[in-house]
């Protein structure tokens, strides 16, 4: 090759590794991008369930009020009113009327809410029967939920003006402006910075609406926001682009490589096994033993950086990876905690399935392979159904659970009362374990009323035969209120993090006595 020959391929290399690392820029950026997108859609649909939640749960207590018979004012109603009010954190107030009498839950302020249900401009829910509006009495705001019967109405006051005070990330509350109304667009609650005098440049806006209630959230953010948040993961592909560009370059010259996209980078960390598995012990509230684990997946890199799941995880449940990403970790389970959990028959392993790959063409059989293949006990694995996403077909649902079972495979809804399939979803799985979200757990230690919540999950759980686990608890107080609610089985950071196999197995190892608590 002569020396004009290799100043021309050189130049080449290198004008196409610029190249290639422009595109993986432009990649990365617009991956990000939409990787954003999708969590902030993801945020707006959390705040349309929680207030969703809040009016099933108005509507769950009006109900057991109109349970007592002709609306009346007996004592055993104004009871069961004061009873409602005070242990719901977010009822502020009860009212029932009929033709024959109207009271009240707290009657010193009955006139102040008498006044602001009259000015009021009701929106009717998707139910005839039920009506929203947005409430003010004197400084409170919230939201009033009426129900209208043949006998007359029963009313609830919700407490709105915190749900979505916390909802956005640290990083981005500067830099957002979220609005919750009904479809009139009479405003239910706000979130504004501290001191925001509006957004600063071009902003995007997202909005979500509920199929259940008249309610909507919209939301505003500067768009400089949304392309530098989670930006860790384009600045991994630049640093690759920067160490490879000149191979990469001078292969590409002569028309050998393409320019790694995300999901071939994916595919690479899947048939390398740079994706694994950690595990979550799970233990018992009261005596601190381990019950077992739930199997959680990471991304490792060769250069020792990782991959956040929030990114790796969207990407393969959206393009055909989600049953390989299941596939690998299962066989990973086995080699590593196999053994472990053969000497311990009584210790489960949960794991994470999407709906849509519950309801997939030969979703059992194939599950059946894998872990076959893996040499797991289908009786010790719990396979956890997120809320997150719906379920498009409860029937077919229902037929892979009853199948699941006769396999020995038993099901949890994960993520409770916070996503889209509401009660439905207990009713269709016919699921042995209820998984409580955080939400709830860091609600259940700040107040008396917060309980409340608990105990509806609770109580649903039990009727329907099912076991509760309390996920992420982080405090003492959590774990105690949560043993005394009723609860005996939990996880989170309180007891262990997420450990490799190796720690995992020691742990269990010693568990013969309780198990110190994560530092």
């Amino acid at each position: 090759m002569t020396t004009r020959v290799r100043l021309k391929l050189t130049a080449a290399s290198l004008a196409l590794a610029a190249l290639v690392a422009g595109s993986l820029w432009l990649i990365a950026q617009s991956f990000v991008a939409q990787a954003n997108r999708q969590q902030l859609n993801d945020i707006l649909t959390a705040a349309v369930i929680r207030l969703e939640r809040q009016i099933d749960l108005a509507v769950m207590s009006m109900g057991e009020l109109g349970a007592q018979g002709p609306y009346g004012c007996s004592p055993s109603v104004n009871k069961a009113i004061e009873d409602i009010a005070f242990r719901s954190v977010s009822i502020r107030e009860i009212r029932v009327s009929s033709a024959k009498a109207t009271c009240w839950a707290d009657n010193a302020h009955e006139q102040v809410f008498q006044a602001a249900l009259a000015a009021s401009d009701p929106v009717p829910a998707i139910n005839p029967a039920y009506e929203l509006a947005p409430i003010e009495a004197e400084e409170w705001k919230g939201l009033m939920v009426r129900w209208t019967t043949e006998d007359g109405s029963l009313t609830a006051f919700l407490a709105t003006a915190g749900l979505l005070f916390d909802i956005l990330p640290g990083e981005l509350r500067d830099h957002a402006l979220m609005e919750m109304t009904l479809s009139n667009q009479q405003v239910v609650s706000s979130y504004e910075p501290e001191g925001a005098a509006g957004l600063d440049g071009p902003f995007g806006e997202f909005m979500k609406a509920s199929e259940r209630y008249p309610i909507r959230v919209r939301l505003m953010i500067e768009e400089a926001v949304i392309g530098s948040w989670n930006s860790s993961f384009g600045s991994d592909i630049i640093v690759i682009a920067g160490l490879f560009s000149l191979g990469l370059g001078y292969l590409g010259a002569r028309g050998l490589v393409r320019p790694p996209t995300p999901l071939r980078q994916l595919d690479d960390a899947l048939s390398r096994g740079h994706v694994h598995p950690v595990y979550q012990p799970l233990f018992c509230l009261a005596t601190g033993r381990m019950t077992g684990f739930e199997m959680l997946a990471r991304w490792t890199k060769p250069d020792g950086g990782s991959v956040s799941p929030a990114v790796f995880i969207p990407l393969a449940e959206n393009n055909g990876r989600i049953d390989t990403l299941t596939s690998v970790l299962l066989g990973r389970a086995g080699s590593e905690i196999g053994d472990l959990l053969r000497r311990h028959e009584t210790l489960k392993l949960s794991f994470n399935v999407t709906p849509d790959q519950l309801l997939g063409a030969g979703f059992v059989e194939n599950l059946a392979a894998m872990i076959a293949k893996a040499g797991l006990n289908p009786t010790q694995l719990v396979i956890e159904i997120t809320e997150r996403q719906p379920i498009s077909d409860f029937e077919s649902a229902l037929q892979v659970a009853r199948e699941l079972a006769t396999l020995g495979i038993r099901l949890a809804i994960d993520d409770a009362g916070t996503g889209h399939n509401g009660l439905s979803s207990l009713h269709a799985l016919q699921a042995q374990y209820l998984k409580i979200d955080k939400y709830f757990v860091d609600s259940v230690a700040l107040d008396r009323k917060s309980s409340v919540l608990v105990e509806a999950l609770i109580s649903l759980a039990e009727k329907f035969g099912m076991e509760v686990v309390a996920e992420r608890i982080e405090t003492e107080e959590q774990r105690s209120k949560l043993l005394d609610l009723g609860i005996k089985e939990g996880q989170g950071y309180l007891y262990a993090k997420p450990l490799p196999a190796s720690d995992l197995i020691a742990r269990v190892e010693n568990s013969l006595t309780p198990l110190p608590k994560a530092a």
